[in-house]
């Protein structure tokens, strides 16, 4: 049976529900990381069992901070009540009307004053969660500004706090229109991610920015539309960069908006670090969806007898164990045989769940960035989701020192709750796995990630998927999508002429 769309909100406005949104709410009441966690599934689950399709910010806020009590005690609970959640719009009063306050729209102010984007968004973000702490719904603009000085005179001294203050005296303003709907503030930093995404360097992306948003923005209140601006960056990326780069921009902006949803695929053994990746990924491709193929097993697993399907709850790299015959001995090491018969026997297993998945995003139009171990090269394939643009990835760390440290950083990072010891035990197992996996891939075609750092894997992920959208998408869709001007010598994809 289909689950209900679950939004928040009233019947005229809701948003889809967030659980990010409401662990973030904790964690400005005070609530610890994974406490806020525990608490945001809570609130989820039991919004989902009793089967709601649209819940009120009030009723939402009541039953937070209900769990909240139970899961991380009174003093969170009160301090929850009292502040403005991050599900809730902060309203600020201006000449027509009230709008809501936008972290994005204070950083990019903080960005001209001279802050780095990372700088300038934690400012904003600082300014954000003293607001909601304050329990204030409605307030001035002259308001926030009196805030942002004073985190910015405590942060980083009385310069940029009368830089600040210079800039907004003489600001303009940009609102952006998208479709039918009210205008949303116009983020320098939000375009400027898009074009990295696209492979512009840091330098050009900002100076694009910096021209896209001089040349759109007056002294009065101005609304433009998002296809002006996207004519206006590749125009000057064309002249920056080349026309390669600007095609590359454009069909990035395509992809977040697909003529069919695009499926994920990012295989991996343990500890390569691919959670982190697919986040990535989907965040620089605008992907909502993100599932991992082990909460995939866990749903199997509550369902089937250990009795059943032995291997399918043990871990890939001891599932061998499990297909011991009864009363034989264990041997201190498996061989490769064993290792990956019990490795194949799991992945066939859970395989059967990942189909499923992949069909409800299919049907439902949806694009999906599934990622785990059981995502081997060859055993979910393109051509059984028609209506689809099938990506498959392996993320490899060939170096095996790089590796051992993956483990211990993600065993800090966690609190020991995936502890390390236990996957240092079977290491020499795993390894096996990423040389069978890795060999798969190259019979498969199936590209491999393999770059040491978060954003040079998430380089080659984009990069990926470019290609493998372009060679997809039939002549009439590139026609229409990209324009007849974007010819497929232009974005650098090999074969995509003959299609």
């Amino acid at each position: 049976m289909t689950q209900p769309e679950l939004r928040i909100g009233t019947p005229r406005h809701a948003f889809p529900f967030s659980r990010g949104l409401v662990v973030e709410s904790l964690v400005n009441a005070g609530a610890t990381a994974s406490g806020a966690a525990a608490a945001g599934r809570r609130v989820e689950q039991q919004l989902r069992l009793a089967r709601r399709t649209l819940v009120s910010p009030a009723e939402l806020q009541a039953l937070l901070v209900e769990i909240a009590r139970d899961v991380s005690g009174p003093e969170v609970a009160e301090a929850a009540a009292r502040q403005i959640p991050a599900f809730v719009d902060i309203l600020v009063t201006a000449k027509k009307g009230h709008l809501p306050f936008s972290r994005g729209v204070l950083a990019r102010t903080l960005e001209d004053t001279g802050l780095t984007g990372r700088e300038a968004y934690a400012t904003a973000s600082a300014v954000d969660v003293q607001l909601r702490q304050s329990g204030v719904r409605t307030l001035s603009a002259e308001d926030i500004d009196a805030l942002t000085e004073q985190v910015l005179s405590e942060s980083y001294g009385e310069h940029l706090r009368l830089t600040y203050r210079y800039l907004r005296q003489n600001r303009g303003k940009l609102g952006v229109l998208s479709g039918e709907g009210v205008p949303a503030p116009f983020s320098k930093g939000i375009l400027v991610q898009s074009m990295l995404a696209a492979g512009v360097a840091p330098d050009v992306a900002r100076k694009v920015a910096r021209i896209t948003q001089r040349e759109l923005r007056g002294t009065e209140d101005r609304v433009v539309t998002s296809s002006a601006i996207r004519e206006k960056v590749e125009t000057l990326l064309r002249d920056e960069v080349g026309p390669d780069i600007s095609a590359r921009y454009r069909l990035l902006r395509v992809i977040r908006r697909p003529p069919r949803p695009v499926i994920v695929l990012l295989g991996g053994v343990s500890g390569t670090g691919k959670s982190f990746l697919a986040a990535e990924i989907a965040y620089r491709l605008g992907i909502a969806r993100v599932v991992s193929t082990d909460s995939i097993r866990e749903v199997m697993r509550a369902m089937v007898s250990p009795a059943l399907l032995p291997t399918l709850h043990a871990s890939t790299f001891n599932a061998w164990e499990a297909l011991l015959p009864p009363g034989t001995r264990r041997p201190e090491q498996a061989g490769r045989e064993a290792l990956l018969a019990g490795f194949r026997d799991q992945v066939q297993q859970v395989s059967v769940g990942l189909n499923a998945v992949v069909q409800r995003s299919v049907q439902e139009g949806s694009s999906l960035v599934l990622e785990g171990v059981h995502l081997v090269p060859g055993y979910l394939r393109a051509e059984a989701f028609a209506g689809a643009l099938v990506i498959p990835m392996l993320v490899s760390l060939p170096d095996e020192q790089e590796h051992r440290r993956h483990f211990q950083s993600r065993d800090e990072e966690t609190a020991a709750s995936r502890p390390m010891h236990r996957y240092m035990g079977y290491f020499r197992e795993i390894r096996m796995m990423q040389e069978e996996l890795e060999n798969l891939a190259r019979q498969q075609d199936v590209p491999l990630l393999d770059g040491l750092t978060l954003d040079e894997s998430a380089d080659q992920a984009v990069d990926v998927v470019l290609r493998r959208v372009m060679i997809a998408l039939t002549a009439q869709e590139r026609a229409a999508l990209l324009g007849e001007e974007l010819t497929d010598a232009a974005l650098g994809v090999p074969g995509a002429a003959e299609r």
